[in-house]
């Protein structure tokens, strides 16, 4: 009789308390709406991939991505008044970027030396297919970048040598063709690795209160939209205290210096699904530097904040015999102008004749 007599008195104390439980609920409910529904960030955006036009210079190759399935596009440049099949260099762009933000610097410069270049556009990036748009997956830019290096090395008509495959990156680009490298492919003869993020530290990581708010309710909206099959998007770049991935002082100006006028012709956009963000801080190409065997460059800037000096350091105390360039007072992205690039192109340069020709 007690069990019952406390059974029964629960009941009447459960449908007592219920108008108020429902008002702590609802009330609940609509502040959480009312956060979601201002959560930084935009929602998926219709895409139509742009009609490939070819251009003066350089010839349009579109591939088969890393997963199988998706197409990629990339353009290859050959020097000009070449007389037989020359080394190639690939080139891996950083965190968020296509292959016309900023890379005909360094496609002419290694034009001029007598190598030929190619780059592309990750699955979901610039030219390239892929939806949702700007999914950034490290392990799939990866396997993208195996796909390229395979279609050149599998491509006789390309007209250029396989057998001396040169490998350029730069920033998270830089990390990937380390981590390409390690599968010691013979046919990878040269790596360059210009400010390579090699893995989240303490620089990288410090954001302000405010921000880390922003970005877990972003967060939370991405959860909620992924229920029925949608996405939501931050920032690649922004100011200090915004939800951006890439926030720390010069980040939104030094970034958006990078992209062509009016988003270019694949129509860039700052943003970068809130997946991504959980996958490019867990990424750690410094776990596979050890398996490097190509002749290596290892290019860092003193006080980059995104991609630490310490780390490159490291890296290329652990790649054996790999050389090291320390710029000096410089940031992240002070390594794309001025003097620090011509010093980049003249070493990078002299480091791929040495190695490739």
């Amino acid at each position: 009789s007690h069990i019952f007599s406390i059974l029964y008195y629960a009941v009447i104390l459960r449908q007592a308390m219920m108008p108020k439980l429902s008002l702590v609920s609802g009330t609940l409910a609509v502040l959480l709406a009312a956060l979601l529904g201002n959560a930084p960030g935009v929602p998926e955006w219709k895409y139509d991939l742009p009609n490939i036009v070819e251009e003066e210079k350089g010839e349009t190759i579109q591939f088969t991505g890393g997963d199988g399935t998706t197409t990629l596009t990339g353009r290859l440049y050959h020097p000009a008044g070449r007389k037989q099949q020359t080394p190639v260099i690939v080139l891996a762009h950083g965190l968020g970027l296509s292959q016309d933000c900023s890379l005909d610097i360094f496609v002419n410069a290694f034009n001029d030396a007598g190598f030929a270049t190619f780059t592309f556009d990750y699955a979901t990036f610039g030219a390239s297919e892929g939806f949702p748009r700007h999914v950034i997956n490290p392990s799939g830019q990866i396997a993208d970048l195996h796909a390229a290096i395979d279609v050149i090395e599998k491509t006789d008509s390309l007209q250029v040598d396989t057998s001396k495959i040169g490998l350029w990156g730069t920033s998270y680009g830089g990390g990937h063709v380390l981590v390409a490298a390690a599968s010691q492919n013979p046919s990878i003869r040269a790596v360059v690795s210009q400010a390579p993020f090699l893995g989240s530290g303490t620089k990288t990581l410090l954001i302000s209160t405010v921000a880390l708010a922003k970005q877990l309710l972003a967060s939370m909206k991405w959860a909620l939209l992924g229920i029925v099959g949608k996405t939501w998007y931050v920032p690649i770049y922004g100011p200090p205290g915004s939800a951006a991935i890439m926030q720390n002082e010069g980040d939104n100006e030094g970034y958006a210096s990078l992209l062509p006028p009016g988003g270019g012709k694949y129509g860039h956009r700052n943003a970068a699904s809130v997946g991504s963000v959980f996958r490019v801080l867990m990424h750690r190409p410094i776990n596979s530097v050890a398996s490097v065997v190509a002749p290596s460059l290892l290019i860092a800037a003193e006080h980059d904040t995104l991609c630490p000096v310490e780390q490159v350091v490291k890296a290329a105390e652990i790649i054996e015999g790999a050389e090291l360039l320390v710029l000096p007072g410089l940031g992240h992205f002070d390594v794309y102008s001025g003097d620090a690039l011509k010093e980049i192109l003249s070493s990078t340069t002299k480091f791929l004749k040495k190695h490739l020709k």
